[in-house]
């Protein structure tokens, strides 16, 4: 049992409802529900607390378990787990039905022998754990290591059922003689001892039953010493089975997955809980207002929810935007050069989403792509903004970041870096367009800053730096203005993260530096940073 569930729900429609009966003043029953409701919120951090804990602990697990199972060649194959889960289901009934053999022909030999039926069972079920342990032992130890030890015992256990088959078909066949076959008749004299002739006996005729019941005897042992064998090999190999080091991970992986969903849910209750108090409580206070009031003028009501809800900061007011930011990052097949895969994609994309958990409040950000046609053949990726943040009240503010967080997430789950050329050029023109359209309506001061995610290696046709390079730093600027590419970025701060030196040499990598801090000095903007790290610092 969770503790939400050992945790009783409070009613706090009918606490705001009483609060605004015994105070007859809104604004003090708001005080006082909004005080109680932040120790609600205290009473619920330890167990929040717990549970962000298990669910990092639970992604922890995942995220090892999917590397070892997925990060690796060959890569484990869902849709082989899949048959091999139906497999191990299958030789689990397998293994029941011989043990169920075993234990019926056990049971009938002790009833046999004169046990009561309780100690038969006992018994019975005893004596088939004995070829089980031993099976099991000789497979793991020989016959699974042997593949011609394997085809011995199917072939013996094949044999002894086609014996006992036989043998049972023996057994019918005499009991269909007997029952097709006529009587004789030794006399019809009812003394006939009489007639005999002194020291002449009679020799019994052969009993057809006791030849039957041998018959058929000897056709249960062989079919239970067969069931014995198959249990013990059975066994042996389901244990192997179920044990496989990737089937256990592979289940052991959807468990944690389920867990991780569970986990999840219970947390985001948890969160739902306060806003739920919040709504619930002013609605006991505005019913108890509105019984009060029923004669005031319709203006009153609409006071006293003007009043609650400057009392918990939630004014409806514009969004007052104090920051713009701009993040771009890199799509194009140049960051795989020098033999990269995509890790250095991933970086770009974690250090994205480290930015929007971390966005200061009343900021407008984008979130754009560089990519082959940077400036009109791409669409933003994602735009939003944070509100604001008085003191502790901080919500708001905190739920605005998990939004971007994870609508970045999921837009980005399908980006890849395959575009044919990098067009950075292109990405600046359009990101200043972009910000500059929203700042208009602002004031013209407002801070601005540009996040760089790229190896900025610019690769279009009006500007290729891989066959500039070589000219230096100083003349690939006075290409770049004559082509009109340089980007006026006055005022703009510009963080350069990610600039990988893989594929070039110190040379390249220096010159490259070099030509982006004398261009964005060019541009009018303040080059804050330009590293190969991902470390994100405001």
């Amino acid at each position: 049992m969770t503790m939400s569930a050992k945790r009783q729900p409070r009613d706090f429609e009918q606490f705001g409802y009483r609060t605004m009966r015994e105070c007859g003043n809104a604004a003090d029953a708001a005080a006082i529900c909004g005080l109680e409701i932040q120790a609600e919120e205290k009473r619920l951090q330890p167990e929040r607390l717990t549970l962000q804990e298990k669910t990092s602990d639970t992604e922890c697990h995942i995220s090892a378990l999917h590397s070892a199972l997925y990060d690796r060649t060959p890569r484990v194959n869902d849709a082989a787990m899949l048959t091999h889960g139906i497999a191990v289901f299958i030789m689990l009934l397998f293994t029941v039905m011989a043990a169920s053999a075993c234990i019926v022909g056990n049971v009938i030999t002790f009833l046999l022998l004169g046990f009561d039926l309780l100690p038969a069972i006992l018994s019975a079920v005893g004596l088939t754990a004995l070829p089980l342990l031993v099976g099991h032992l000789a497979y793991e130890w020989f016959v699974a290591k042997s593949r011609v030890l394997q085809i011995l015992v199917v072939v013996t256990t094949l044999l002894l059922c086609g014996a006992g088959i036989l043998k049972l078909g023996q057994a019918r066949g005499q009991m269909i003689d007997k029952a097709v076959s006529t009587p004789r008749v030794n006399s019809y004299v009812d003394d006939a001892n009489t007639d005999s002739e002194p020291g002449q006996e009679e020799k019994p005729p052969e009993s057809g039953e006791a030849k039957i019941h041998g018959t058929f005897g000897d056709a249960m042992l062989l079919f239970m010493i067969a069931a014995e064998i198959v249990l013990g090999f059975l066994v042996g190999r389901l244990v192997r089975m179920y044990g496989d080091e990737d089937y256990a991970a592979w289940r052991k992986l959807k468990e944690l997955r389920t867990r991780l969903i569970r986990l999840r849910a219970e947390n985001n209750a948890l969160i739902m809980s306060i806003e739920i108090a919040k709504r619930t409580c002013l609605a006991g206070i505005l019913r108890a207002q509105n019984e009060q009031t029923k004669r005031r003028p319709p203006y009153h009501r609409a006071a006293i929810v003007i009043l609650f809800c400057l009392f918990f900061a939630r004014a409806l007011t514009a969004q007052n935007t104090e920051r713009f930011e701009g993040i771009l990052i890199d799509t194009s097949a140049s960051i795989s050069r020098g033999g990269r895969t995509n890790e250095l994609f991933r970086e770009y994309l974690l250090a994205t989403r480290k930015l929007l958990i971390t966005e200061p409040p009343n900021t407008r950000v984008w979130v754009e792509m560089i990519s082959r046609d940077s400036f009109g053949g791409v669409r933003e990726v994602l735009k939003g903004w944070t509100p604001d943040a008085r003191g502790v009240f901080t919500d708001d503010l905190n739920r605005a970041r998990r939004q971007l967080a994870s609508s970045f997430e999921r837009k980005s789950s399908a980006m890849t870096p395959v575009a044919s050329a990098t067009d950075i050029f292109g990405a600046l023109w359009r990101l200043k367009a972009t910000i500059e359209s929203d700042a208009a309506r602002g004031a013209p001061s407002t801070p601005k800053t540009i996040w760089v995610f790229s190896d900025m290696m610019n690769e279009t046709q009006e500007f290729s730096m891989p066959e500039l390079i070589d000219m230096g730093p100083e003349s690939m600027l006075e290409r770049a203005k004559a082509n009109g590419l340089l980007v006026p970025l006055n005022g703009y701060r510009v963080h350069v993260l990610g600039a990988s030196p893989s594929g070039l040499s110190p040379q390249s990598w220096t010159i490259l530096e070099r030509f982006w801090t004398i261009y964005f000095s060019a541009a009018g903007a303040d080059l804050r940073s330009y590293s190969v790290e991902f470390d994100v610092q405001r």
